[in-house]
């Protein structure tokens, strides 16, 4: 809830290229050591009708730094064990440790995670930023909305600005995740976030029970990837739900969040699909009793990619009910074409030119106001990756 760019590996690593692997940087007798990391530089340029505050148009930012560590090991039993860390290296990050997360593997029974890490319905869901080959695509997060546009999305928007959803829910608060082991390309996943204020680093009663965060926020998904007549296909789903911890007697609607995503791929080419739905989440009953709602989404891709090149094109529109009757429908369109290079092992080139057209920008949680905030912006990021 409380992150609004988005870090995860799982997600940034479905990238044009692969990654390099870890290097090995030493082993003690109770697990081995692997260190990495990545670095992102990113320039932009845009052009937008509200710029308050930010109407210079162009600018340099460190959008990603991080440094992995992770360490493993392998029990007499068969059980793979192990912890994995990573530390934030930018000088405008908000915490020095991003995620950090304890992990049991098995073939037999799955894997189970406990820790700071992003939950089910993040790291399972398939759809149309498989498809994007440049900085940022449907996605958003820090590939190009939170770096090129002036806070859009805001007031409850962000739902539908992006077409990701569980960095504004659980994100990485501390958790216990469950992956099942594959079957014919199903795997089934389940999360359980006790209260999506805590994170390591404090008592679990540091955390106040009337504070607008959610408890219990219960999340499952379920994903198939196989080959079907020699075309790489993916699908899946996604449930989130949670109770609201309101401050004052002012209670909102729960977290009840669902989405559906596809993929197929064929000869360097993906197409890729997704679709979310978020209800009431967060609204008051007299605002949902008004005629507001907090929306959907839906969002396609097409990519294609050969050898160290890759071209994507991508449309996403999201849209909710205000109780302004005068501005009932607040929307968000964005689209664009990417590009990506992979200049040599390690270092990929990234560019991106987005169109925004947002409509009756909200002034409020469920108030949407009568002004329009239409934009265009070029990204470039060059990605280190050790």
């Amino acid at each position: 809830m409380k992150k609004t760019l988005l870090a995860t590996t799982a997600l940034v690593g479905a990238s044009l290229l692969a990654a390099p692997a870890n290097a090995t940087v030493g082993s003690r007798d109770n697990m081995n050591v692997t260190l990495g990391g990545m670095f992102w530089f990113s320039a932009y340029v845009k052009d937008e009708e509200i710029s308050a505050n930010n109407g210079r148009g162009y600018g340099f930012t460190v959008s990603e730094s991080e440094i992995h560590v992770a360490a493993s090991a392998k029990a007499d039993n068969g059980i793979t064990y192990g912890v994995r860390l990573e530390i934030n290296g930018g000088a405008a990050d908000n915490s020095n440790m991003d995620e950090a997360v304890a992990f049991l593997d098995s073939p037999s029974w799955g894997r189970i995670e406990m820790g700071d890490e992003d939950d089910v319905t993040n790291r399972m869901q398939q759809g149309s930023w498989q498809a994007a080959r440049g900085a940022g695509g449907p996605l958003g997060g820090l590939g190009d909305l939170n770096t090129v546009f002036n806070g859009v999305g805001g007031n409850g928007g962000v739902f539908i600005a992006r077409a990701d959803w569980q960095t504004f829910t659980t994100s990485d608060d501390t958790k216990v995740n469950y992956f099942s082991p594959r079957f014919s390309g199903l795997q089934l996943g389940a999360s359980w976030t006790p209260d999506t204020g805590e994170v390591s680093g404090g008592p679990a009663t540091a955390d106040s029970d009337a504070d607008g965060d959610y408890e219990n926020v219960l999340s499952v998904a379920a994903t198939y990837t196989g080959s079907v007549n020699g075309v790489n296909v993916g699908a899946s789903f996604g449930w989130q739900t949670g109770s609201d911890e309101a401050a004052g007697g002012a209670e909102t609607q729960d977290l009840d969040i669902w989405g559906v995503g596809a993929r197929v791929g064929m000869n360097g080419f993906t197409l890729g699909a997704a679709y979310r739905d978020i209800g009431d989440t967060g609204l008051t009953a007299a605002q949902s009793a008004a005629g507001a709602d907090a929306g959907s989404m839906w969002s396609v891709g097409l990519g294609w990619s050969s050898g160290p090149w890759g071209l994507s094109g991508w449309y996403h529109n999201g849209s909710m009910d205000n109780t302004n009757a005068a501005a009932r429908e607040t929307e968000i369109t964005r689209y664009g074409l990417g590009a990506g290079y992979r200049v040599a092992p390690g270092w990929d080139l990234r560019a991106e030119l987005t169109f925004l057209e947002h409509a009756n920008v909200r002034t409020g949680v469920a108030v949407g106001g009568t002004t329009d905030n239409d934009g265009k912006g070029f990204l470039l990021v060059n990605r280190f990756l050790f």
